[in-house]
């Protein structure tokens, strides 16, 4: 990811609930499996990612991979 996307998916653990920061603190230190990673991204950060090309909040392809 780049420098602002970190950015603004770090601004989003001050929104979360005491288990999402949790699981976020878990996944920081190395310590969760991956499915619980994957659950913790998909769950907390895919509704707030934009795409890249035109940085609708909505996931779609612009032809690029």
């Amino acid at each position: 990811m780049q420098p602002a996307e970190w950015i603004s998916f770090i601004a989003q653990f001050a929104q979360l609930n005491r288990r999402q920061r949790q699981a976020g603190m878990a996944l920081l230190r190395g310590n969760t499996p991956h499915d619980a990673t994957v659950a913790l991204l998909e769950g907390v950060a895919h509704s707030r990612l934009a795409c890249p090309a035109c940085h609708s909040p909505h996931l779609h392809r612009h032809g690029h991979a």
